[in-house]
């Protein structure tokens, strides 16, 4: 927050300066903006991005990047990195193409897990931030007691979370052809 309230650089909170005028067709201001080649605009709902993604993004890729280090440390003192490496075959293969790949695996649980997270994180973000979405619809329903709207959301929210999951072991077959659905 310090560079918004203290050095003015970045908004504290909307989607895009209320000076621009900006024909939204999608919804998504950064597509629409793109689509009317208004760059002004373009800027405008890109600083206003940066503060609510880095809010939702900064302890979730914390997360992953020390469990795919961890998951990249272990992987790469497996024996078959040992014998590809006296094969012959390049450094950087033997870590991208066999070691990362394997490593990944739990990453993407942790990735499908961490998304509850993002879903809950996500009701307090838009809140703070004045963001329209479903999950300021929420906390706004749950402070009017309109628990109908309120159960939608949690019923959006298990659904999102279940094809998530399914996604990751979707992921898995694809990363690890051993593992069957």
């Amino acid at each position: 927050m310090f560079f918004a309230v203290e050095l003015r650089w970045l908004p504290t909170s909307g989607q895009i300066d209320a000076a621009i005028d900006l024909t939204r067709r999608t919804g998504f201001l950064v597509l629409d903006s793109l689509l009317e080649a208004n760059w002004a605009a373009l800027g405008s709902a890109l600083k206003h991005l940066l503060l609510p993604a880095f809010t939702l993004g900064i302890v979730f890729s914390a997360v992953l990047a020390r469990v795919i280090r961890s998951s990249m440390v272990e992987t790469l003192r497996m024996e078959y990195l040992t014998a590809a490496r006296a094969k012959g075959v390049p450094e950087w293969q033997v870590v991208l193409k066999h070691a990362f790949r394997n490593a990944l695996i739990p990453a993407v649980t942790v990735a499908g897990l961490q998304l509850g997270e993002l879903l809950g994180g996500n009701m307090i973000v838009e809140t703070i931030f004045s963001w329209p979405g479903v999950g300021r619809l929420a906390v706004s329903s749950i402070f009017a007691r309109d628990y109908v709207v309120v159960q939608a959301v949690v019923m959006l929210y298990a659904i999102t979370y279940v094809l998530a999951n399914l996604l990751v072991d979707i992921l898995y077959t694809i990363l690890n052809p051993k593992i069957e659905l």
